[in-house]
């Protein structure tokens, strides 16, 4: 069969021929992969800087994606082989069956951009019906996805900061209430911040930016008298993986500060999102919601994907 094949570690997977995989015990089940998303994990895992590794290479690329039964049923699951590759094999009791106006390519990337958003607001944000969600560095895949999925969960009011101003006019258009641009002086940006939460006191800040961008945040805080519990989601880092922070601010404030990746989470926790709370992201998102950009490769040009900017998507 074909497939995108990692030879040694550093390299960038190749489109090679591979053995077709054997299915082992009665629980496992064959199929034929459709869509597979790169993700930072697989980027970071390839290039031998994860802690977690390929045992044997060389190895088919792809942790989960979109597949087909034999009587053509498009399914989600997590691969127990490489997901990009014309077969895999599966947990025959482990997988999400589609619904129908949810295309492949969509399918396959939204668990990754989940995992940084609505389990997020889910498991650490506990969100609820009619919170206020503050999100800070929404411009970027994951904020973008945070943004809608806020709305999808209830939240009365989204407020959405970024750098691109023509990227939060386009999040009013899927679910942002209000937008802050921060590229502005730290002191106009924390006089908005100070405002909008006059308005409309949060409930949530998920942070994807940290850096000095929270360090902003945190000195508007200083300047408010909060209304309410305030839990400080902390996700990403794309401006600094340190900030300077006083702990006057936690003593007098009532904040909680979280962080919230995948070595936050136990096994079970992850299990539980994707049978309980996927299957009604992917039917939302069947009715034509969630905005996402997408970049589409075909298997054959695994090497392309692999080392370009955006979120990609390969198709089988």
């Amino acid at each position: 069969m074909k497939a995108a094949v990692l030879t040694n570690y550093g390299n960038v997977p190749e489109y090679q021929d591979f053995a077709e995989p054997k299915v082992m015990n009665d629980h496992q089940l064959m199929v034929s992969p459709r869509a597979s998303s790169i993700k930072q994990l697989d980027i970071s895992k390839a290039a031998g800087k994860h802690y977690t590794n390929f045992d044997p290479l060389p190895a088919v690329m792809g942790m989960d994606g979109v597949a087909e039964l034999d009587d053509g049923t498009r399914i989600y699951a997590m691969g127990l082989t490489g997901m990009m590759a014309e077969k895999a094999i599966i947990d025959k009791q482990n997988f999400i069956k589609l619904p129908n106006g949810l295309d492949s390519v969509k399918a396959a990337a939204l668990p990754n951009a989940l995992m940084g958003s609505d389990l997020a607001l889910i498991e650490k944000g506990k969100i609820k019906q009619g919170d206020v969600v503050f999100v800070n560095g929404a411009t970027g895949a994951t904020g973008m996805m945070a943004v809608q999925l806020a709305k999808f969960h209830g939240a009365s009011k989204v407020i959405a900061t970024g750098r691109n101003s023509k990227m939060l006019d386009h999040l009013k258009t899927i679910g942002a209430d209000k937008t802050i641009l921060i590229n502005e002086p730290d002191e106009q940006i924390v006089k908005n911040v100070v405002s909008t939460y006059s308005e409309a006191p949060f409930d949530i800040v998920i942070d994807y930016l940290w850096g000095h961008p929270a360090e902003v945040m945190f000195n508007a805080f200083r300047k408010i008298k909060l209304a309410k519990h305030l839990k400080y989601i902390t996700v990403g880092g794309m401006a600094g993986s340190d900030i300077k922070l006083s702990s006057q601010i936690l003593r007098s404030k009532d904040i909680e500060l979280i962080g919230s990746g995948i070595g936050s989470f136990s096994s079970n926790v992850f299990q539980n999102y994707l049978r309980n709370d996927l299957p009604s992201v992917f039917d939302y998102a069947a009715g034509g919601q969630l905005d996402m950009n997408l970049n589409v490769f075909s298997l054959s040009q695994i090497s392309t994907a692999w080392v370009a900017h955006g979120r990609s998507v390969i198709t089988i």
